[in-house]
């Protein structure tokens, strides 16, 4: 035999497997934190007297020519008498139809209004965690 042949014999061309790096625990922080509250910020004298004198200036022209105009729909399009029950029924219920909207989106538009949507689904929020926890829950205590 040759040198060469000898030689190759002697030469191994194993690779050894690379090696891993222990396997590593990685805590996760779960806790969220809940968004911030809303705060009201009011101009400097601005209370909620004001806020009520300028909801009315504000809705009462408006209902009021919303109950006209369910009046005049009443004595134009049905032919109610103008001097009657029902015609000042319908110019009362147009009116308190338009404060009543106005009056809803006033309240939730507010500062007041959009903290108690913030509690709400805040409120919300909080269940549906717990709910997914206690289901979390459930299924560590099942796989025991």
């Amino acid at each position: 035999m040759s040198n060469d042949t000898k030689d190759s014999k002697s030469y191994s061309n194993f690779v050894p497997a690379l090696r891993e790096p222990p396997r590593q625990i990685i805590e996760v922080d779960v806790t969220r934190e809940l968004p911030a509250t809303p705060s009201t910020v009011l101009l400097p004298q601005a209370g909620y007297e004001d806020r009520a004198r300028g909801f009315s200036i504000a809705t009462g022209p408006l209902a009021g020519v919303a109950g006209l105009v369910a009046a005049l729909v009443g004595i134009l399009g049905w032919q109610v008498p103008i001097a009657s029950l029902i015609t000042l029924l319908l110019a009362l219920g147009g009116f308190a139809l338009v404060w009543l909207i106005a009056y809803l989106g006033h309240v939730f538009i507010s500062p007041d209004g959009t903290m108690f949507l913030h509690t709400i689904l805040a409120w919300g929020y909080l269940r549906r965690e717990q709910r997914e926890r206690f289901k979390r829950y459930r299924e560590v205590k099942r796989g025991e």
